[in-house]
C-alpha cells in the first residue's frame, strides 16, 4: 500500500531548495517557517490513525473486547465481556402426564434412581436478565466510568441498551 500521507519536511526543504542556498542557517531558518505547517501536518497522521483503527472495528465482541483492552489493559489484555446470566425454564408435570422430574436436596445427588437433580427458578431469575451483556474488569485496573461506557456506547449495538461494568 502506497503512503501518500508521509511527507519529510527537513527532506523537502533540502530538495527543493537552490543548490547555492543550501547552507545551514538558510536551512534552518525554512525549517522554522515549517514549523507550523508541521504540527498540523502531526495533527493530521494522528486523526488520520485514529479514524482507521476506528474503522476497523465494528460491534462484534472480540472488537470491543479488543478495543477496552488496548485502552485500559494493553500488557495483560484482562478486560472481558460476557453475555448475562439467565436459566431455561423448568416445567413440572401431573403424575397423569408421565414424565417424571427429580427435585431432590443436594445432599441426595447421586443417591436415587433419578438422574441428576433439577433446580427451579422463579420467573425473575429465568426470564432474561435486564442487561444483554456484562463487562468484567478486574479490581487492579482503575478506569473513568463514563469514558469506558463512551467507549462500549460508540461501538456496541444499538439494541444492546443495557449492560453494566462489573470488576472480579
Amino acid at each position: 500500500m502506497a503512503r501518500f500521507f508521509e511527507v519529510d519536511f527537513q527532506r523537502l526543504i533540502q530538495i527543493l531548495l537552490p543548490v547555492r542556498w543550501r547552507k545551514e542557517k538558510q536551512s534552518a531558518w525554512l525549517g522554522a517557517l515549517c514549523n507550523p505547517i508541521l504540527e498540523l501536518y502531526n495533527a493530521f497522521m494522528q486523526n488520520r490513525n485514529s479514524n482507521l483503527y476506528s474503522s476497523s472495528h465494528n460491534s462484534q465482541v472480540v472488537f470491543l473486547n479488543e478495543m477496552l483492552n488496548d485502552t485500559y489493559d494493553p500488557i495483560d489484555r484482562r478486560i472481558y465481556i460476557s453475555d448475562s446470566s439467565n436459566f431455561d425454564p423448568l416445567y413440572v408435570y401431573r403424575d397423569a402426564e408421565n414424565r417424571p422430574l427429580w427435585l431432590g436436596l443436594e445432599s441426595e445427588v447421586g443417591l436415587t434412581a433419578f438422574p441428576d437433580p433439577q433446580w427451579l427458578y422463579t420467573n425473575s431469575e429465568s426470564s432474561m436478565s435486564v442487561y444483554a451483556f456484562i463487562v468484567w474488569v478486574p479490581f487492579t485496573i482503575s478506569f473513568d466510568t463514563l469514558r469506558m461506557r463512551a467507549i462500549i456506547d460508540q461501538y456496541r449495538l444499538p439494541s444492546k441498551n443495557y449492560y453494566t461494568i462489573l470488576n472480579f
